[in-house]
């Protein structure tokens, strides 16, 4: 049986300089172009999206 991946942050496993260590989304399938500075106060959850603006409330 193959063991699956969860989604979420990991170290970037294309990275080749030397420079500060990056993680990259892991989307349970195939790894994104979506990639942060890792460190330990980073917290776990999927890669922001733009924000589309407020919701506006609704009206009774």
């Amino acid at each position: 049986m193959t063991q699956v991946t969860p989604p979420g942050w990991y170290p970037d496993p294309g990275q080749t300089n030397d420079g500060p260590a990056t993680e990259r989304w892991w989307d349970g399938k195939a790894w994104t172009d979506r990639v942060r500075p890792a460190g330990p106060a980073a917290a776990w959850g999927p890669p922001a999206h733009p924000a589309a603006g407020p919701v506006p409330p609704e009206q009774p």
